[in-house]
């Protein structure tokens, strides 16, 4: 009577084992291949081979014709006033409808709830035990009460509910486990778990045939549920596991069970996911439907997180001035660093670069990508043509950030706004600065090509021209009067003009000459090394005495020198060491190693120094300086041991400067030295509270962390 208890009540029920069976064999010849339907008929199998045992005691046990019908069977209706009185609805339910299976013409009491006769304390005590799910010490009682009575028999429903909850118990374990065949094993071994009583075992059984590749399987369970189960929480829940688990064919497929709108949140968060898509991916796009219903909500919130999805799927959309005011709508409820990005490039994309810099700046702490959104729209902002007047606290502010986060276009950026100012040797200083921060930086070549040509470097100009010429079309017609043509213009481009219009302003404020080259954090953390600052002018050596032809040349070599044409001030200064007094051909001999360093010949430099009558303390300037050289020639080949050799070296001529005591910590940390470069950083913090010292510490920090965790 146990098993076909056990039978009865999983065919009553609604049990399902929708194509369990077949997950380990293929349907039976004639069968249907729809998986709901197999799972039906196989239940309605199930339920007849259960009931079949009874129906047949029964036909036995009828009484002939004509004598009187037995006693109507005694209805164990114990574990139904359990559940009564725990309020256990779903369990009460199911043990009502196994009950009228077993006796048809049993009716069940009008009070559950009400005081009945302890005819059987001791049972009493199993059931409570089961309700607290002590199901150990239950079946010890069970199994106590067996030895002492022989003829006492559990009941059956009793039995069959001990069963199903271990079963149960080992199914969640397995499954929190993560191991799915043995969930899937268990939901087939135990069909009785999977019903609606149970939509938790359902779940868990679906998510074993996700895990394991069989997303069909999974969608049967979860069609089960949404067939059969009644319960809004249940099917709500259903769909929520769906919609991460399958693939949207089947959700959408699963989601036509709608009952009177009840999965409208799903459909908002499938919408969600396809303008989420299709913000990162332009070519897709969502549908008016879509977009109608999470405008909807986001204009009905008080949240961020809508009008940030709006907006980047409007600035990927070419909807620019939407955009704009769905980030500002995200900013006005606390977006945050997200919708600041968001709004810094949908403002710079409608022309709006002024206010785009200037949200920007104050989001240059939040992260990488609001500072790449800054820098973009600072770029935009200083390469307009005519140049904007900006007040020297924005160029202050776009310069200090292109240098921390050495940003090539940033720099051609101030590049062409100092030109187009007028400004045309601080240009070529920040083409230079470019260039090396990106060695491919066409842009920036042809800018400092046209620098050259302005100052009449013609040395210079030939030398970008010969390396260029060939990869650049402008750059190689520089040279041929008359073929220049007018830069294109293109999408956040930098423009690039052939010259300086006379109607722009000279005045307002004048970026600096010199780039303040911080050191950024190196490889590990950015793959990024500090650079050094530009090379300290040459100082000017009036000629006294000797010939006058050489006093010229040499005055007409510095002034070469100043102009940034070392080839031709290296011609003037041997003149003036070959024609000049002995003071002349010193000081000579100091320019040309000058020039020779500011070619980037620092071999040639030191031959130079060490070959020439110069003073003692001018050679020892020279020997700093040209150590000073093949120190970050050494640090730019990421040879940092031989680079600290070189600056211990260094130290025996001159103290060591701000920039190279920044690139020794630097060095350090390459090294994985962080206690010494720890002390490098503090010590120039302390100084002179050094923003870059200060970034060298927290690089410090951040790896340590790494490290330790």
């Amino acid at each position: 009577m146990h098993v076909k208890s056990i039978l009865v009540t999983a065919a009553v029920a609604g049990t399902v084992v929708y194509g369990l069976g077949s997950y380990y064999g293929w349907p039976a010849r004639g069968e249907s291949q729809n998986p709901l339907e197999r799972a039906l008929a196989q239940e309605k199998r199930t339920a007849e081979e259960a009931l079949q045992p009874a129906i047949d005691l029964a036909q036995a046990q009828r009484p002939p014709a004509g004598q009187p019908a037995p006693a109507p069977p005694v209805v164990d209706e114990s574990a139904l006033r359990y559940f009564a009185q725990q309020g256990d609805t779903r369990r009460l339910e199911a043990e009502m409808a196994r009950l009228r299976a077993l006796y048809p013409e049993w009716k069940p009491p009008a009070d559950l709830t009400g005081t009945v006769a302890r005819v059987d304390p001791e049972l009493e005590r199993m059931w409570k035990l089961f309700g607290e799910s002590k199901l150990g010490e239950l079946r010890a009682a069970i199994a106590q009460r067996s030895a002492g009575d022989p003829n006492w028999q559990p009941p059956a429903d009793l039995v069959q509910q001990l069963d199903q909850a271990e079963a149960r118990q080992r199914l969640v374990n397995a499954s929190n486990a993560k191991q799915w065949e043995q969930v899937i094993r268990i939901g087939t071994d135990t069909p009785a778990l999977l019903t609606c009583a149970n939509v938790d075992s359902l779940w868990r059984v679906a998510e074993a045939f996700v895990q394991t590749k069989r997303p069909d399987r999974a969608r049967d369970a979860y069609s089960y549920v949404l067939t059969n189960c009644t319960d809004p929480a249940d099917r709500l829940a259903t769909m929520q596991k769906v919609l991460p688990a399958l693939p949207e064919e089947m959700t959408l497929a699963l989601l036509a069970q709608e009952r009177n709108g009840e999965f409208s949140s799903i459909r908002d968060e499938l919408a969600r996911q396809r303008i989420g898509r299709a913000a990162e991916n332009p070519p897709l796009t969502a549908t008016p439907e879509e977009l109608r219903r999470i405008e909807a909500l986001a204009t009905a919130a008080t949240t961020p997180d809508d009008a940030i999805l709006l907006g980047f799927y409007a600035l990927h959309h070419n909807d620019a001035a939407k955009a704009v005011t769905w980030f500002k709508t995200a900013l006005s409820r606390n977006g945050g660093a997200k919708a600041a990005e968001g709004a810094v490039l949908a403002l710079s994309a409608v022309k709006d670069h002024l206010q785009a810099e200037e949200l920007g700046s104050q989001w240059l702490e939040a992260g990488a990508a609001n500072r790449k959104a800054y820098l973009d729209a600072a770029t935009a902002l200083i390469a307009q043509e005519p140049p904007p007047r900006l007040s020297e606290a924005i160029v202050t502010r776009i310069a200090r950030t292109v240098g921390s986060e050495r940003y090539a276009s940033g720099a051609s950026g101030l590049g062409w706004y100092a030109y187009n100012s007028g400004q045309v040797e601080a240009a070529g200083e920040w083409f230079k600065t470019a260039l090396g921060w990106d060695r491919n930086l066409e842009q920036a070549a042809y800018g400092l090509a046209l620098v050259r040509q302005r100052l009449r470097d013609r040395a210079g100009l030939l030398a970008i021209v010969s390396e260029w010429g060939a990869r650049s079309q402008r750059i190689a017609d520089i040279l041929r009067p008359g073929r220049q043509a007018a830069p294109a213009r293109e999408v956040r481009e930098i423009p690039l003009p052939a010259a300086v219009p006379e109607s722009v302003p000279r005045e307002g404020p004048r970026l600096p000459a010199r780039v303040a080259r911080a050191a950024s954090p190196p490889a590990a953390i950015e793959d990024e090394v500090p650079s050094r600052s530009a090379e300290p002018a040459a100082p000017r050596r009036a000629a006294s005495g000797g010939g006058r032809a050489g006093a010229a040349a040499l005055a007409q070599g510095w002034r070469l020198l100043d102009l940034k044409r070392p080839a031709a001030a290296i011609e003037a200064f041997d003149i003036a060491q070959r024609t000049g007094s002995a003071q002349v051909a010193g000081d000579a001999a100091a320019g040309k190693v000058y020039a020779q360093l500011q070619q980037g010949l620092t071999a040639e430099a030191n031959v130079s120094a060490a070959s020439a009558p110069i003073p003692q303390a001018r050679r020892r300037e020279l020997t700093a300086l040209i150590l000073s050289e093949r120190f970050y020639a050494l640090y730019d080949a990421k040879n940092y041991n031989a680079a600290l050799l070189v600056l211990g070296e260094r130290a025996r001529y001159a103290p060591e400067t701000t920039d190279l005591m920044m690139s020794r910590g630097w060095s350090y940390f390459n090294l994985g030295r962080y206690a010494d470069a720890r002390k490098v950083f503090s010590a120039l913090h302390r100084a002179n509270g050094s923003p870059q010292a200060q970034s060298g510490l927290t690089a410090i920090d951040e790896v340590t962390k790494i490290t330790r965790y």
